[in-house]
């Protein structure tokens, strides 16, 4: 086994340290021959905090700028000069294969150094709002490990990687038992129990509101877990000298076990520094968070801001705490009810075993680094200067950089413009083999037909075969349909030429994941993958969380039948191609449907953009609805200067344009809107309409599927074909010809007695609209409607809107919930919409069950519904139908 040498450095602070020994102990797990050296700032609590961990440390004169005595930054920049001395000697005598950043006076110099002599470089911020240490950094080195989303404001996005934010090695395995972690503090079992940090230097503020209502909390019982930090203790201490504390309290400067501490406590009072943050997640906390103001760029108040926004944590302001502290603490003792919904929501921001994934990126980057390559940077005189020549020539460089890190703005890029300039960033040359977990995916798919038709070799992993899956092993693709590494063939094992694209949807567990991640492999998420193929093109980006797979594929067929053409990576297969990929020979236009799932739509690059609706969803990654609208507002703000966003006119969110992107508004009737349809007709089972621009109106359109809520769809689509020079006479003929996308109100069968459709509607909106245009188009007729929810958090947070959209059908049968990626959720089942549904006539059954009730029954209108496996149900039920 390789004995790897790896080089960490920064601290200052316990929300440095902490991350970095766990860090350096995931490592030496994973390697137990490696050789770890800590490099820090000398007099800085790391000097102290690391030897105990175990690990050695180097010590550097560097210290941080004053910003209140200005000239005293002349000695600032003399360490600074001479600890860039030390840090180049160290790097050329101790050799690492890689050197990583915490944050913190140290790690400047130390990665400056690093990154100019090639040696590979991580960093890993731990804050909502990176500090200015790594944003100077961030341009200089391979891999920026973030805990939180939306970071591209700060670091380039294809640097970037959410790990989250590694925590104490002993609360990765903490303690479960509660009654063993009170008897160790000597506390009470049926007493609530407060834990109060602030940190490991301490928080005056928040000692002095502890203090000043100590006397309330006893009063009331309340048992009190107090790490006053070592700048406090003594003060603490002197206080409380005589006090009877009723053998209610327990404080002391530092605490060892914070495994015991966090299992003890009812509710955590913190100061909101990343570490304490990320560890209330990991453990499922209720927090009162305290955000210091002392602390650059206030960044503790971002991060509790961060959390307080999904409602995962209450906050208090720095200035009211020595008034209002005990009180708030009462408050929330007194409220089990939002102690317990801060635990749950606070608990899905966790990120475990973010020191492996970190570890993870370290051995891309070492692994991908030539073997010797090492040595020739060490070695080669003529790349490496010597530390005097290098300091000379760099001191003006090093003043600049020192003044940048005063103001901090010019350094500090914002998504956009990194994106707007990533056409440096798309590979020069074809990967010779691809390999996809989650291949058989709809948008997965048309990336690996993408692969192949560019001549690469492809191979795969999906968890069940499918219709689609066996299109793509028709049309070359080697897929096979078990986790497991040993079925991944052996030309897709070299890490230097096989990129490994994924989908969120395959959990971090996943074997094969695992396997590529530490073996070096470049991986990357499905998002990642299409951005990077897409940046230097035109994309053509369809979002929302209703319409955006029809009005992407809309959008594609009037471009592709017109003289303008367009590529197009589509998430639902086209029935006029067969396929949900597009490719044209001339045109650099590129239709992207821009799934917000995980934020996936923040890795793109949009020219023209159309956002149709922000009802919120997904709300086991988002939480909230704000923060579900918000990730919108980003997406619209990495629109490309000269393009266009196109929005349905009265959506609750803001747009954040770049200046030079046109804003319009679109809708079906809305004549103040920039683009709506008027004279809608129906009749004789088609749907026409005249399409109204600012400066244009092109008549008589014909759906080619004339459903209602096409003609909105449609509205969108034409506007993006037409703002790209598509005709109104090409518009006409497309839409007419236009046949719809698989599953999108996809009719399956029609005749005189029975219709049958199929429609992938999974969220209550979508519901209502696909029963709505049913209804209209079947006026008279009964509609029976076949659901299965999909996702059971999606289940538990829509459920009563579920079963007023399904309550507009006549009779309805509903399925188990189909859980995709997800656990079972206590109490979450079917029922929860079933017993809120009142149409008369219901049913609920599992899918084994369905066939024999399709055949006992009558039927006119049938529906099938949902985002899951239904539509395998669909060929059966059809069949069942046939024979009636």
């Amino acid at each position: 086994m390789k004995s790897y040498r790896v080089i960490i450095s920064g601290g200052g602070t316990g929300g440095h340290i902490f991350p970095a020994i766990a860090i350096a102990d995931a490592f030496r797990q994973r390697f137990p021959a490696a050789e770890i050296l800590f490099v820090g700032a000398d007099s800085r609590m790391e000097m102290e905090r690391v030897p105990a961990a175990g690990y050695r440390i180097v010590g550097l004169p560097v210290s941080g700028l004053n910003r209140r005595h200005k000239l005293k930054n002349i000695s600032v920049l003399f360490r600074l000069f001479k600890s860039l001395r030390m840090a180049k000697k160290l790097l050329r005598e101790y050799r690492p294969d890689a050197v990583v950043g915490v944050g913190g006076y140290a790690a400047g110099p130390t990665l400056w150094a690093a990154s100019s002599l090639r040696i590979p470089t991580l960093i890993q911020e731990q804050n909502s709002y990176a500090g200015i240490t790594n944003k100077w950094l961030g341009k200089r080195v391979d891999t920026i490990c973030v805990a939180y989303e939306g970071m591209e404001r700060f670091f380039p996005a294809r640097k970037i990687v959410l790990t989250g934010n590694p925590v104490r090695r002993e609360l990765e395995k903490s303690v479960e038992d509660r009654r063993e972690a009170l008897a160790y503090f000597h506390l009470s079992e049926g007493k609530k129990t407060v834990l109060a940090l602030g940190g490991s230097l301490g928080a005056r503020t928040l000692n002095n509101g502890l203090m000043n209502g100590l006397e309330r909390l006893l009063d009331a019982g309340v048992q009190v877990i107090w790490q006053t930090g070592r700048n406090y203790y003594d003060l603490v201490r002197q206080q409380l000298e005589g006090k009877d504390t009723r053998n209610l309290l327990r404080y002391s400067g530092f605490i060892s076990r914070m495994d015991y501490a966090y299992t003890a406590a009812d509710l955590v009072v913190s100061r909101a520094g990343a570490g304490s943050v990320s560890e209330c997640c990991l453990l499922k906390k209720p927090v009162l968070l305290i955000p210091s103001p002392n602390v650059a760029e206030d960044h503790q108040t971002k991060n509790a801001q961060a959390v307080v926004s999904r409602g995962a944590a209450a906050m208090l302001a720095d200035g009211e705490a020595e008034t209002q502290l005990v009180d708030r603490v009462l408050n929330l003792l007194h409220d089990p009810e939002r102690l317990h919904s801060f635990g749950e929501h606070i608990g899905r921001l966790a990120y475990p075993r973010s020191a492996e994934r970190i570890v993870d990126e370290l051995v891309k980057l070492i692994t991908a680094a030539a073997p010797d390559d090492s040595a020739q940077v060490h070695n080669d005189s003529a790349q490496v200067r010597s530390d005097s020549a290098q300091v000379r020539n760099s001191s003006a460089q090093v003043r600049n950089d020192s003044a940048q890190v005063r103001n901090g703005s010019a350094q500090v890029r914002s998504d956009s413009a990194q994106v707007r300039d990533g056409s440096a960033q798309v590979r020069e040359t074809m990967p010779r083999r691809v390999y996809f977990i989650g291949a058989g995916g709809i948008g997965m798919s048309a990336l690996v037909r993408y692969f192949r038709s560019r001549g690469a070799a492809v191979a795969g992993y999906d968890r069940t075969p499918s219709a689609l899956t066996e299109q793509l092993v028709r049309e070359g693709a080697d897929l096979h349909f078990t986790d497991d590494p040993q079925l991944i063939p052996p030309d897709f094992r070299s890490p230097g030429d096989t990129p490994v694209i994924y989908t969120p949807a395959v959990p971090e567990s996943h074997a094969e994941l695992t396997y590529f991640r530490t073996q070096g492999h470049e991986v990357l998420k499905r998002s990642q993958a299409l951005g990077l193929i897409t940046r230097s093109q035109r994309g053509l980006c369809i979002a929302g969380t209703h319409g955006k797979t029809t009005v992407s594929s809309m959008t594609a067929h009037l471009l592709q039948q017109s003289s303008a053409g367009c590529n197009a990576f589509l998430g639902g297969i086209l029935k006029n191609t067969g396929s949900n990929l597009m490719l044209s020979g001339h045109s650099d236009l590129t239709v992207i449907e821009a799934d917000e799932y995980d934020r996936s739509f923040h890795h793109l690059s949009p020219w023209m953009a159309v956002v149709t609706y922000v009802d919120p969803d997904h709300l086991d990654i988002y939480d909230t609805a704000g923060a579900y609208r918000e990730s919108f507002e980003i997406f619209t703000s990495l629109i490309r200067p000269g393009g266009a966003l196109i929005v349905k006119s009265g959506l609750d969110f803001t747009p954040r344009l770049q200046p030079g992107v046109r804003l319009y508004t679109y809708s079906m009737t809305d004549g103040g809107a920039d683009f709506h349809a008027e004279n809608i007709r129906t009749g004789n089972g088609e749907i026409r309409f005249d399409w109204v621009a600012p400066s244009a109106r092109v008549e008589d359109i014909q759906l080619g599927v004339p459903v209602k809520i096409n003609v909105e769809n449609a509205v969108a689509a034409i506007a993006t074909a037409w703002l790209n020079g598509v005709t109104g006479d090409e518009i006409r003929a497309a839409m007419q010809s236009y046949a719809g996308v698989e599953r999108r109100f996809d009719v399956r069968l029609k005749k005189e007695h029975i219709v049958l459709i199929d429609d992938y509607a999974h969220h209550p909106e979508e519901l209502k609209n696909s029963i709505l245009s049913v209804k209209e188009l079947y006026a008279g007729r009964k509609v029976t409607g076949i659901f299965q929810p999909h996702l059971y958090t999606r289940t538990r947070d829509f459920a009563a809107a579920f079963a007023e959209s399904l309550s507009l059908l006549d009779e309805l049968i509903l399925l188990d919930i189909y859980p995709a990626r997800e656990e079972p959720i206590p109490g979450v089942t079917s029922r929860l919409i079933f017993d809120r549904v009142t149409v008369p006539v219901k049913t609920l059954c599992t899918k084994a069950q369905l066939p024999a009730l399709i055949s006992a029954g009558t039927y006119e209108v049938v529906l099938t519904l949902g985002a899951g496996d239904i539509d395998r149900l669909v060929e059966p039920v059809k069949q069942i139908l046939e024979r009636k």
